[in-house]
């Protein structure tokens, strides 16, 4: 099946409740972040993932809490973007299991919001084919749902459980959206993004969530909506650590540097564009820069550099996404557009390097440019 062929097909089964999030880059914040977010989204083709900061239903931050935000956000903010909530059940020292069952009030105050239903599954560890297939048959059973898959690393990474999981969710038939566990970039790992592209290449609707800068390369090979966090945490689903943990952390403020796809912490970027100031890279038009050198996120105190950061990434997210999807471009298109984004990112890598200590291209950035070879599209689809 080709890669447009499938999209086709792909679309002909997506739910009408879907239609809005075609092609969005959603971003992901937790509950206390929503209102703020919101304002930044408010444009074509974004979308918000509200997610609850702990991964049970008795947290301080609860999923009591991703619901109110989402309610005030269409009550009461008239906030009209595509909106998904995440229970967050599979992450954190309390994750649940894949088997565990859905919580009834969960899936109802989804519905009586009027939006896209997604469950709060459980983490679907190393191996657990079963309990795959118990989330998929349930989410399939709620007749509304997307059912979100928390991933461990191996699903991808072992050709035998790639298999069974693209066979699974064919033979579920239902929207799925896509966790992948790992401590930094999932999409770092050698042939992951390989694996991805044989999922975003299933029979059904397929978003992915709690991703990094990759999400823009996932909408441009055919995923539904990918999301990209609003920090670290948000940016990756942590493995469990000895003895609990799994939570991550954000040690640094980091902000999106354009052409390089790659979100750097704001005092590497004053070190870079100290030693060399003239370099274009470090010039930003955005709203939160005000024409302002990148390098002066530094010098401002937390939390305004935090918040300055954020917002800075956040407006160039969006406006990569513009700019790599136009309304009407082929997927070829798309597809030519992302690769020469990461081609160029990994030689102003470089550049930066000649210059300063520490700056390599983000594994991610080979990743992509392996996978999208002609010659490695063409067996893929084949």
């Amino acid at each position: 099946m080709s890669l447009d062929n499938a999209r086709q097909h792909s679309d002909s089964r997506m739910p009408a409740r879907l239609h809005p999030f075609q092609e969005a880059l959603l971003i992901q914040c937790y509950s206390d972040e929503a209102l703020d977010v919101a304002r930044l989204a408010r444009r074509d083709n974004a979308g918000l993932v509200i997610t609850a900061r702990k991964g049970n239903f008795r947290a301080t931050d609860s999923v009591s809490r991703v619901y109110q935000a989402a309610r005030h956000l269409r009550e009461h903010n008239s906030f009209r973007q595509p909106l998904l909530l995440d229970a967050a059940r599979y992450a954190g020292a309390n994750r649940v299991a894949a088997r565990a069952p859905f919580n009834d009030t969960w899936i109802r105050d989804q519905r009586e919001l009027g939006l896209p239903v997604l469950t709060d599954s459980g983490y679907v560890g190393e191996g657990d084919e079963a309990g795959l297939r118990d989330i998929l048959r349930r989410a399939a059973d709620l007749k509304d749902a997307i059912a979100l898959l928390p991933l461990h690393i191996s699903w991808l990474r072992s050709a035998a459980a790639l298999d069974t999981l693209l066979s699974s969710v064919e033979q579920a038939g239902v929207p799925i959206a896509v966790i992948l566990e790992h401590d930094k970039d999932p999409l770092g790992l050698k042939n992951m993004v390989r694996s991805l592209l044989r999922l975003l290449n299933c029979p059904v609707p397929v978003m992915l969530l709690r991703c990094d800068v990759s999400a823009l390369g996932a909408l441009c090979m055919g995923a539904l909506a990918a999301a990209v966090g609003t920090s670290t945490s948000l940016r990756h689903l942590y493995p469990m650590k000895d003895g609990g943990g799994g939570g991550g952390h954000d040690p640094q403020v980091a902000a999106m540097v354009r052409e390089c796809l790659a979100y750097i912490s704001v005092d590497k970027i004053a070190l870079a564009a100290q030693a060399d100031p003239d370099d274009g890279l470090w010039q930003c038009a955005c709203e939160a820069c005000h024409s302002r050198p990148l390098g002066q996120l530094a010098i401002h105190p937390w939390p305004e550099q935090e918040r300055l950061a954020f917002e800075h990434s956040l407006e160039v997210l969006l406006d990569l996404r513009d700019e790599l999807l136009p309304q009407g471009s082929t997927k070829a298109a798309r597809t030519e557009s992302w690769r020469a984004k990461c081609w160029n990112a990994q030689v102003r890598h470089y550049e930066v390097e000649n210059n300063t200590d520490k700056w390599e291209p983000p594994p991610f950035l080979g990743g992509w440019l392996k996978a999208l070879e002609p010659a490695t599209l063409q067996e893929r689809v084949r």
